[in-house]
């Protein structure tokens, strides 16, 4: 009886990192270190012990993100954004909390607080480049923001740091909490962004944010 052909190989990209390396998603950094040192070497998966390259390769690569905390944070968001439908994403401002009924078209900015509504791209998602920068990558680029707070009128002046495809991070005066929905606005684009971490870094705060939602601004006519 002929055997039944075995299920292509899922794309490298796609793999779930957490499985790789047999953890689970809300493992702490040190699980997710023994973790990969009991596969490197208790359970043989490195090369000088007789393990498979492409298996220790892909063990490599996938602890190189998961031991980074700002890699890890985007990694994160990344397959939040997989796991949920845009309809259960967007059935209400993620800024102000406006909703609009059921069934309805997402409207492009919210009518009460006109944060911008379209989803922002997930890895692998992006057909070019994004605000003149390659895709996925965490570049440096230093530029004037107006960070605007839950609850507050006023914006709050703030200084761009980095950015790429999933999230960013700014420096800015006040402590901001994780979790919180912050709206930032630079002239290259106007986004809603959710806290990852932020951290006292004199004499401001260095706050790293994943992108919920992204309106790039149109290039000035020549």
């Amino acid at each position: 009886m002929p055997s039944t052909p075995a299920p292509p190989a899922e794309p490298p990209e796609r793999r779930n990192l957490y499985r790789i390396l047999h953890v689970q998603p809300e493992a702490p950094a040190e699980v997710i270190k023994a973790s990969y040192r009991a596969l490197m070497s208790s359970l043989r998966a490195h090369p000088d012990l007789g393990g498979d390259t492409a298996r220790a390769a892909q063990i490599n690569a996938a602890y190189a993100v998961l031991r980074d905390p700002a890699q890890r944070a985007a990694y994160d968001a990344s397959l939040r954004r997989r796991a949920a439908p845009a309809s259960a994403r967007l059935a209400q401002c993620l800024f102000c909390g406006t909703a609009w009924p059921a069934r309805s078209p997402t409207p492009l900015r919210c009518g009460s607080c006109t944060s911008p509504l379209t989803p922002a791209p997930a890895p692998g998602q992006v057909p070019g480049e994004l605000i003149g920068r390659r895709r996925g990558t965490r570049v440096a680029l230093e530029a004037d923001a107006n960070l605007r707070l839950p609850g507050q009128a006023q914006p709050v002046p703030a200084v761009l740091r980095d950015v790429s495809v999933t999230g960013l991070s700014l420096a800015c005066l006040p402590p901001l909490d994780p979790g919180t929905v912050v709206r930032v606005t630079t002239a290259r684009f106007d986004a809603l962004a959710r806290v990852v971490a932020c951290r006292v870094a004199p004499p401001a705060q260095l706050v790293r944010a994943e992108l919920l939602t992204l309106q790039v601004a149109r290039p000035a006519a020549a």
